[in-house]
């Protein structure tokens, strides 16, 4: 129906978007955007620092909302969201898809089946390349605290936390955490490594590891997933490929199996999976059913990731 964007610094990608879809109107402010159309969803692909205000104006005006990670700086944001769409009976989605990958999927059957038996813990890393000329524009809005609200931990632990709650099926009891800049090129006071300790109710222990620490020769990403349990463990590099070992009865025969999942393609974000997280939104909105990462989901995110960012700034253990 139309856009929106008030930063003339993207009047390159507004005029692409004339050219890819010319039926569309356009806008440079919210107010004027909700005056002249008719609709009944947005979609804010807006840095943090700006998603929240815009997102409250949308609301305000009885719009669903799929909202790109993290939708705020600060879990207190995002709670004014929150708390107004509830008073509005609007749906909104988080943009952590990563639960609709084939692999998550799969994986969270094998746990349900029992494979790994009762589940101990789980680890997950993703150290990446440096912020600094050349690799990551210090000056980017993702790593600036005004726009994003922190360093690698707010930009991309979402996603990890948002597979820890899809695996344990539990909340976050406590968090410790240490993070630190460990470079002269990111932002003073934002962490460009972070090591995060979850305990979960159901007894789960977490770790997330993070960085932007890759001096860009050879890999430029060092990512892996691993899930523990009383019988089994299972290894996945977020790829296609995973690796499950398990002392189940029915695994005897082949103890440790690898299995390669080719995920289906789709002109779209992250393929069909990305498709159908969308298409997910979608029909929570005709449904009424729940959509697959609720605003209740993303403000559970932003808590974790303010505790941690307490916890390293005093040295204790954040309860929540």
């Amino acid at each position: 129906v139309a856009y929106c964007e008030w930063d003339g610094e993207q009047a390159n990608a507004m005029e692409a978007l004339r050219r890819a879809d010319p039926q569309a109107h356009f806008y440079g402010a919210v107010p004027d955007l909700l005056a002249q159309e008719t609709f009944d969803l947005a979609v804010i692909l807006l840095p943090p620092g700006e998603a929240i205000s815009a997102a409250l104006e949308l609301v305000a005006a009885g719009k669903h909302l799929y909202i790109e990670k993290n939708g705020a700086r600060r879990v207190g944001e995002l709670g004014v969201l929150r708390d107004l769409a509830a008073e509005k009976g609007v749906v909104i989605q988080v943009g952590y898809p990563w639960t609709h990958h084939p692999v998550a999927r799969q994986i969270r059957g094998l746990l349900e089946e029992g494979i790994l038996g009762r589940l101990l813990d789980i680890e997950a890393r993703l150290v990446t390349t440096q912020v600094r000329p050349g690799l990551r524009d210090p000056n980017h809005w993702m790593y600036r605290s005004a726009t994003q609200g922190g360093g690698i931990l707010h930009m991309e632990g979402g996603h990890w936390l948002t597979l820890f709650h899809y695996f344990t099926g539990a909340q976050v009891q406590s968090v410790t955490a240490l993070c630190n800049r460990l470079t002269d090129e990111i932002e003073t006071g934002l962490e460009d490594v972070a090591t995060v300790a979850l305990a979960f109710d159901s007894g789960v222990h977490a770790l997330l590891h993070m960085g932007y620490l890759l001096s860009g020769v050879g890999m430029g990403n060092d990512m892996n997933f691993i899930l523990r349990g009383q019988a089994g463990a299972i290894h996945w590099p977020l790829t296609g490929e995973f690796t499950v070992s398990s002392a189940a009865p029915a695994w005897q025969s082949a103890p440790v199996r690898t299995f390669q999942v080719e995920p289906a393609t789709r002109a779209v974000y992250a393929n069909q999976w990305g498709y159908e997280f969308v298409a997910d939104f979608i029909h929570a909105i005709r449904s009424g059913a729940r959509p697959p990462v609720t605003i209740d989901d993303g403000y559970q995110i932003l808590q974790i990731i303010d505790a941690a960012y307490e916890s390293s700034r005093t040295g204790r253990r954040i309860e929540l």
